[in-house]
């Protein structure tokens, strides 16, 4: 069993908080923006043994560019440049958006962040812990994947976004006809509450040549918020399952 101790050591990050898909925004209507988000630790790993292990790491190391063009045209791309990762450096985010009719619909096409979980899709310096929760990186993955991306917002009370997407995730090619569907929705029927709810669905051809049904993936998310000056509380149930041609699972948290 392991236990560990994380240390934020060095946080960086000059734009505001933004809730949906990039963690940064562009600061000028015209031209390029440079942002980035650097996140350092300290990492002491107690084993069931003597052979306790420390480290100093980049939990993240992210750099990217943004901006907007004529007319009604942005767009945003951020790297992953952190040694701790594997592969790295990658392209983490890259699309294009359609603004036209924002703030009720923007459309973007590449590679974004699923559109499901409230934690998922809270940015890395708005997360109120170091790392996501282990049972969010797990039944959201992939957590970003490329497609088309629709969202938008009615005023305070209804936010929205859904996407189709390939299912193979930021690292894989598409090899198939298949997609997967996500998408989210959040109602905030007084000031201080916000309630969401998140779908997400898809097929894949079967991992065994020999099985002819395609394996199906099924999540579900509901999600709580409450607000109060400095008082925040927050709720998030997961539920996932998987049938096909590997072991079915089903998992909550």
């Amino acid at each position: 069993m392991k236990y560990r101790i994380l240390f934020l050591l060095f946080l960086f990050t000059i734009t505001s908080l933004i809730y949906g898909q990039g963690c940064m925004e562009a600061s000028s209507d015209e031209g390029v923006s440079v942002v980035g988000y650097i996140q350092a630790q300290y990492e002491y790993v107690f084993q069931d043994s003597t052979d306790d292990t420390s480290a100093f790491t980049f939990n993240r190391v992210r750099f990217g560019l943004v901006g907007s063009i004529p007319y009604d045209i942005s767009y945003y791309s951020m790297f992953e440049f952190s040694p701790n990762k594997d592969g790295a450096p990658y392209l983490l985010d890259g699309f294009i958006t359609y603004s036209r009719l924002d703030p009720y619909l923007k459309i973007s096409l590449g590679q974004f962040k699923s559109p499901f979980s409230l934690e998922l899709n809270t940015p890395c310096q708005g997360l109120h812990t170091i790392k996501r929760s282990e049972v969010v990186s797990v039944l959201t993955s992939p957590d970003r994947d490329r497609g088309v991306l629709f969202n938008g917002h009615y005023g305070e009370m209804l936010k929205y976004a859904f996407a189709f997407t390939n299912g193979t995730g930021r690292d894989s090619l598409e090899n198939n006809q298949n997609k997967v569907f996500a998408g989210r929705a959040v109602v905030t029927p007084i000031e201080y509450l916000s309630i969401g709810a998140g779908y997400k669905t898809g097929t894949s051809p079967p991992m065994e040549t020999t099985v002819e049904d395609e394996d199906e993936m099924t999540r579900m998310s509901f999600d709580a918020e409450i607000k109060y000056g400095d008082l925040l509380v927050q709720g998030e149930y997961i539920t996932a399952e998987d049938k096909g041609s590997h072991l079915e699972v089903v998992g909550d948290g």
